[in-house]
């Protein structure tokens, strides 16, 4: 018997720029919403 081939080596995903653009965008957007202080660190004081 011969082993199946699983198709897509996903080890090395890391290699491709269109998870390295994810990266960045969510970073990005990580860093926006905390940076924005729109209840990223604490909540708002009640009305």
């Amino acid at each position: 018997m011969t082993p199946q081939h699983p198709g897509r080596d996903w080890r090395r995903i890391h290699h491709s720029p269109i998870f390295w653009i994810g990266v960045v965008m969510c970073l990005a957007a990580i860093t926006i919403y905390v940076l924005s202080d729109d209840l990223s660190w604490r909540p708002q004081a009640p009305r």
